[in-house]
């Protein structure tokens, strides 16, 4: 307790005289013992007189006072120095190009990948070359250099250099248990990564490889794997163990993923899928290394299953967007999802995180399956219907129902039931019409907004 200008004030908290009189904290700034503390978040370090997020802050990386030299960025506390940015693609069909065509004939940057091409194999991997397309029988363009060439550009932009380089090792047709950990697809993986980091080690470059991007799922669809989930966080598991024991590196290998959006051409007989919200539960239970890209609805598709050649090279600027924002910027990045759903009466109000608002219903990029891709479902027998969706917000959908519902189990959904045997796309498969507003700059023009991933939600 104090006395300043005749009244009596307490110098231990007052904001305005902070441990002496007329010493103001700055606005937002408690007083705590006397003294202007800022009050940090959890992701937050205190560092000096400021919070610091010392997993992205290239200042304080890691710690107070730990910065990164030169220009070295910081992700996951770590200052990132490589010079050779290693992607190993997995997964099925759509991780090699099954059934597209080649667009991405040049390298306009210095992006590589292993001279047997970027479905490398496991053999004869003696040297990089330029990372272009190329078409093998019915495989063609894969997610390499959309990814690789979006991302280059992006730092060039920014007056740095990102050299990735790329290979796939997915096999068609093949569920989680036949390319796991043990399998020759995951060897060949691993293959590429070790000749990858000898040929880095032998031209007197840095490699670390930076993560998995895997495009899965349809096969564990299609066997109704229920434990989807768990094999994902194995999955990604084993890659980091067995990447970093091969490379030596301490980068951690996050796995980024999308979700299929084509499972009623697959199965028996399903119109729904448990996989896409395996592939969201595993992101929430390891959201550190986990990622979800997005759905994969809004992609033109050659057959409802495979993406033609600008899907594939369109697919994989979203992959360079999500690894943008978690490698390079050291964010967490989260799709357009819900995050919380309440009821009052008939109306249903589902409140989504949205990288770049506002939300947008685009019944343009994607035919309105009805309801704009939305459903309501409960234990009823006959469960009310959906009479109106509208935006409430940037951020907020209302759904009003023809009724009160009362039975147990009320959930909200989107883009969840299809009708099968038809082929996924934008225009027959399950799908929705919800997008946010992000502007980000293609390469070759194509939109980059992030479509709502599908969900299925219980309603309080």
């Amino acid at each position: 307790m104090g006395q300043c200008g005749g009244e009596c004030v307490l110098l231990d908290s007052d904001p305005e005289h902070c441990g002496d009189c007329d010493l103001a904290c700055p606005p937002g700034i408690p007083c705590t013992a006397g003294e202007c503390i800022p009050e940090c978040t959890a992701e937050e370090t205190l560092c000096g007189d400021a919070c610091v997020a010392t997993e992205n802050d290239e200042a304080h990386c890691g710690s107070c006072d730990s910065a990164c030299p030169g220009d070295q960025y910081c992700a996951f506390g770590q200052c990132v120095d490589t010079t050779i940015n290693y992607v190993l693609i997995g997964g099925q069909s759509l991780s090699i190009g099954a059934g597209a065509g080649v667009v991405s004939t040049q390298q306009p940057y210095d992006n590589v990948m292993l001279n047997t091409g970027v479905r490398a194999g496991a053999f004869n991997l003696v040297n990089f070359v330029p990372l272009i397309e190329k078409k093998d029988g019915p495989l063609g363009e894969t997610i390499a250099s959309g990814m690789a060439n979006l991302l280059a550009e992006f730092e060039s932009a920014e007056g740095r250099q990102h050299v990735m380089a790329a290979s796939a090792h997915g096999v068609s047709g093949r569920a989680y248990y036949e390319l796991k950990k043990g399998t020759n697809s995951f060897s060949a993986g691993m293959a590429q990564v070790a000749a990858a980091a000898e040929i880095a080690t032998a031209q007197g470059d840095r490699l670390a490889v930076r993560a998995v991007a895997m495009i899965h799922g349809e096969s564990d669809h299609g066997i109704e794997n229920s434990n989807y989930e768990q094999d994902l966080l194995q999955w990604q598991g084993d890659y980091e163990a067995d990447i970093r024991a091969i490379t030596g590196q301490a980068h951690p290998v996050p796995m980024f993923l999308c979700q299929i959006s084509t499972w009623t051409m697959y199965g028996k007989g399903h119109a729904t899928s448990v996989i896409p919200k395996a592939q969201l539960s595993a992101a929430d239970a390891r959201p550190e290394r986990i990622f979800v890209v997005g759905p994969k609805y809004f992609f033109p598709y050659v057959d409802g299953v495979h993406l033609n050649a600008d899907g594939e090279r369109w697919l994989g600027e979203y992959y360079a967007k999500v690894y943008r924002k978690v490698l390079i910027d050291g964010e967490r990045w989260i799709p357009v999802r819900p995050l919380a759903q309440s009821r009052d009466g008939a109306v249903i109000t589902v409140d989504f995180h949205v990288p770049e608002p506002p939300l947008v219903f685009d019944t343009e990029g994607v035919s309105d399956p009805g309801n704009l891709g939305f459903e309501y479902w409960d234990d009823s027998d006959a469960p009310p219907s959906i009479v109106n969706v509208e935006l409430s917000g940037d951020a907020q959908v209302q759904v009003t129902l023809s009724a009160e519902p009362t039975a147990d189990n009320k959930r909200i959904r989107y883009a969840y039931t299809g009708v099968f045997a038809t082929p996924g796309g934008p225009n027959t498969g399950p799908r929705g019409n919800l997008r946010d507003s992000d502007s980000t700059q293609s390469r070759h023009d194509y939109p980059l907004y992030n479509w709502s991933v599908h969900f299925d939600e219980p309603v309080d």
